[in-house]
C-alpha cells in the first residue's frame, strides 16, 4: 500500500551524522569500504555524497564526473523495497542505478531488477585480509614482503613506530600533504586527496579513527589509519609512506597489522580502481576473500 507523497530532502554528510549512520552500516554482514563512515565523510566533496532516510532506509546518493547514481539501500524491509524505487524514480524523472551492491544484498534487491541483470564492477572489489597473514608474514607465499620488511629493518634499526595521536596529527598531516604535492602534476585530481586527508586529520577522533606511524631519523615518513566496520573487519582508509626508503611500504603496512588492528580478525585495503600495478600488488598479499560490488539499472 502506498504511503502518500514524499520529496526525497538529502543532505551532506557531517560528523554528527556518524552514529547515525553506523546503525546502519556496522553489521556483521558487512565487510565492503562503503561502510566505513569516514570514507563517506572525508571524500564527500569529491564524490558529491548526500543522503536521506526514508521508509526505514538509508539512502545515499553520489553524484561523480556528471554521473548520478546511489549505493545500495541499507536498513529498511524488503517489502518497502518498491515504494523506495519509485520515490527516486519520481525524484529522478525517470531510471536510475544502484552501484556497490553486496551479494548479499542480491537476492534482496532482485525484486527490482526487471528484465535488467546485475552487472558485475570488478574494478571496485575489495581486498579482504586476514590480520594475522599482514601481521606476521608468515609463510612461504609471503617470502618476498618479508624480505622487503627485514631491508626496512636493517637498514634503518634506529626506526620508531608510533600510535597516531593528537601529538603527532600535524606531522602526519605534513608528510601526506608532502606526499600528495610530490605528485601534482602528473595527477592533478590529487588535491582531493590533500583535502580528504585534512578532513582526516582534523577530525581524527571524532570519526572514531585508528592508526600508526613510523619515523626514521626522528622525521614521520610513512603512515596508515582507518576505521573499524564492525567487531571483525577494519578498513585501512590510507596509506602513505617515503618511496625512496626501501622496504618502508612493507613496514607501515605490517606493524599497522600488528599493532593498530590486533583485535581485528581482517583488513579490508580497499579496492584496486583497475589500475594493473595496484591490482598486483594486492593480489600478491593474498587476501582472504573480495568484497564482489555489483550494479543495478532500475527502470
Amino acid at each position: 500500500m502506498e504511503r502518500g507523497i514524499f520529496i526525497l530532502e538529502f543532505k551532506e554528510v557531517a560528523v554528527k551524522d556518524r552514529a547515525l549512520f553506523e546503525t546502519y552500516l556496522n553489521k556483521p554482514e558487512h565487510f565492503g569500504s562503503e561502510c566505513a563512515f569516514t570514507n563517506l565523510y572525508i571524500w564527500r566533496d569529491y564524490y558529491r555524497t548526500w543522503w536521506t532516510e526514508i521508509f526505514g532506509f538509508l539512502l545515499i546518493k553520489v553524484e561523480l564526473e556528471g554521473e548520478s547514481y546511489y549505493l545500495q539501500p541499507f536498513g529498511g524491509k524488503d517489502e518497502d523495497l518498491p515504494l523506495l524505487a519509485k520515490e527516486i524514480r519520481e525524484a529522478e524523472g525517470g531510471p536510475f542505478e544502484f552501484r556497490g551492491i553486496y551479494e548479499c544484498s542480491l537476492e534482496r534487491l532482485s525484486c527490482l531488477k526487471g528484465e535488467e541483470e546485475f552487472r558485475e564492477n570488478r574494478d571496485s572489489w575489495d581486498y579482504v585480509y586476514l590480520q594475522e597473514d599482514l601481521a606476521t608474514l608468515r609463510g612461504r607465499r609471503y617470502h618476498g614482503q618479508k624480505n622487503h620488511y627485514n631491508t626496512f629493518k636493517r637498514e634503518n634499526p634506529d626506526y620508531v613506530f608510533e600510535m597516531i595521536n593528537p601529538e603527532n596529527f600535524a606531522e602526519c598531516l605534513n608528510f601526506g600533504e608532502e606526499w600528495c604535492k610530490a605528485r601534482m602534476e602528473t595527477d592533478p585530481s590529487i588535491v582531493w586527496e590533500i583535502r580528504a586527508l585534512q578532513e582526516a586529520f582534523v577530525n581524527f577522533e571524532p570519526l572514531g579513527l585508528r592508526g600508526g606511524a613510523i619515523r626514521v631519523n626522528g622525521k614521520i615518513e610513512a603512515f596508515g589509519f582507518g576505521k573499524t566496520i564492525n567487531g571483525e573487519v577494519c578498513d585501512e582508509n590510507v596509506e602513505k609512506a617515503n618511496p625512496d626508503i626501501r622496504g618502508l611500504y612493507a613496514a607501515i603496512q605490517t606493524e599497522c597489522a600488528q599493532y593498530v588492528w590486533p583485535d581485528m580478525k581482517y583488513i579490508n585495503r580497499e579496492e584496486d580502481i583497475g589500475l594493473e600495478g595496484l591490482r598486483k600488488a594486492k593480489e600478491a598479499l593474498h587476501p582472504a576473500f573480495m568484497v564482489k560490488k555489483y550494479s543495478l539499472l532500475v527502470k
